[in-house]
C-alpha cells in the first residue's frame, strides 16, 4: 500500500467541487504524522468531541459566577483544534451547539444542580440559557478565531420517529422536555443573531434517508427556511457496506436541496467488520457509488459544499466501540496507508475533471 503522507491530496482532487473534511481529536493536533496527514488530505475539520457542550461547560466556575442564566466556559478543548485549523488554513465545521446528548444534566436543572433527580429549570430560564450558551460560544470563536468557522451545527438530532412524539420530535431529550418544539427555532434565532458574516447555520441528523424521518425533517426544515433561520442540512452518513441504498440517500439529498439548502455530508463512515481484501474491495465500491452520486448532484446544481469523514484512519473510528466489534470503515489504515476506498474516491474525482 502507499503511504497516506505521500499519496495524492484528496481535498486537492475535489478543490473545484466541495470541501473534504474529517472529524479529529486534540491528540491528533499534537501528533506530527496526523498533523501532516490532515494538512495534506483535508480542507475542513470537525471536532469529534472537543466542541460539544460537555467539553466547554464549566460547572464549578458557573456556580462561582452565581448567575442562574449565563454559564461559565472552559474553551481549551475547542481552542486547541481551532488554533491548529487557523495555523494551517483549514476551515472548521463547529459541532455542535444544541444537542440532547453530551450536554450535562446540570445545565438543564434548577440552580445548576448536579443531582440526577434535580428538578428541571423553568422554560423561561432554559430559553435564556440556550441563547446565553450559543452567544457565549459564538462570540468566543468569532472574536478569537475570525474567519475559521464556516458552518455551525446549531441543532443536532432533534427528530426521532421511533419515540412517537408530535412531529416526530425526540421526546426524551431534555431540550424537548424543558422547551418542547420551540427549542429548535429558538436555537437558530440565537445563532442567526450571533453568527459572523459568511457563516452558515445547519441542522444535522442521522438516517436522513429513512422515509419517515426524511418527511419529518423536511417539514421542520421548511418551517425554519420560511423564517430564514437555516442555511443548510447536515446529512450524517453512518452507513453499512452490506446495506447501502444509494438511491434513498440521493432522494433525501434532493428533497433537502430542493428547499434551497446547502448540503453537507457530515459524518461519513461505512461500517465494514472485515479487513480482508475482498470485503475492502466491496467497501471501495460503496464509496465509489456514493461519491458518484454526490458529484452527479453537484453537476446538476445542488449546493453540495462539504463531505466530512467521521475519523481519519481506521484506528480512530468510533464504530469499534459503538458496535462492540472491529470496523474498518474509512479511507486510511491505522498505519496511515491508503486503502482501496481511498483510490475509489480519488478515481471518482478524476472521472469528473
Amino acid at each position: 500500500m502507499n503511504n497516506a503522507l505521500t499519496a495524492p491530496s484528496l481535498c486537492g482532487a475535489f478543490r473545484n467541487r466541495f470541501k473534504i473534511g474529517a472529524a479529529i481529536t486534540g491528540r491528533m493536533t499534537d501528533d506530527p504524522d496526523y498533523r501532516a496527514l490532515i494538512r495534506r488530505h483535508f480542507s475542513s475539520i470537525t471536532a469529534e468531541n472537543g466542541m460539544k457542550p460537555e467539553k466547554l461547560l464549566d460547572r464549578e466556575a458557573t456556580l462561582q459566577k452565581g448567575d442562574p442564566i449565563r454559564p461559565a466556559f472552559h474553551f481549551s478543548p475547542a481552542d486547541q483544534m481551532l488554533s491548529f485549523a487557523r495555523e494551517n488554513e483549514i476551515a472548521v465545521r463547529f459541532h455542535t451547539l444544541a444537542w440532547h446528548n453530551q450536554t450535562p444534566r446540570w445545565f438543564f436543572a434548577k440552580n445548576w444542580d448536579n443531582a440526577p433527580d434535580a428538578p428541571l429549570a423553568a422554560p423561561e430560564v432554559m430559553l435564556a440559557r440556550l441563547e446565553a450558551y450559543i452567544q457565549g460560544v459564538m462570540e468566543h470563536v468569532n472574536s478569537q478565531y475570525p474567519g475559521t468557522v464556516y458552518a455551525w451545527d446549531v441543532v443536532n438530532e432533534a427528530i426521532e420517529p421511533d419515540q412517537g412524539g408530535p412531529g416526530c420530535y425526540r421526546t426524551k431529550s431534555l431540550w424537548y422536555q424543558t422547551l418542547g418544539e420551540s427549542f429548535v427555532p429558538a436555537a437558530f434565532r440565537a445563532a442567526r443573531k450571533h453568527q459572523a458574516p459568511g457563516q452558515k447555520l445547519f441542522y444535522n441528523d442521522y438516517s436522513t434517508f429513512v422515509p419517515a424521518k426524511k418527511e419529518a425533517l423536511t417539514a421542520l426544515l421548511q418551517k425554519l427556511r420560511a423564517d430564514n433561520l437555516v442555511d443548510g442540512m447536515g446529512m450524517q452518513a453512518h452507513l453499512q457496506w452490506d446495506k447501502m441504498d444509494i438511491a434513498a440517500c440521493e432522494q433525501a439529498a434532493r428533497a433537502f436541496g430542493n428547499l434551497g439548502l446547502t448540503l453537507h455530508i457530515t459524518e461519513m463512515d461505512i461500517h465494514c467488520p472485515f479487513r480482508d481484501e475482498a470485503h475492502q474491495a466491496q467497501l471501495a465500491q460503496c464509496y465509489r457509488d456514493y461519491f458518484d452520486m454526490l458529484l452527479r448532484l453537484n453537476r446538476e446544481g445542488y449546493d453540495v459544499e462539504s463531505v466530512s469523514f467521521w475519523g481519519v484512519t481506521d484506528a480512530d473510528t468510533w464504530l469499534t466501540y459503538f458496535r462492540k466489534e472491529g470496523s474498518w470503515p474509512l479511507l486510511f489504515t491505522g498505519d496511515k496507508d491508503v486503502k482501496p476506498a481511498f483510490d475509489a474516491v480519488l478515481e471518482a474525482a478524476k472521472r469528473r475533471i
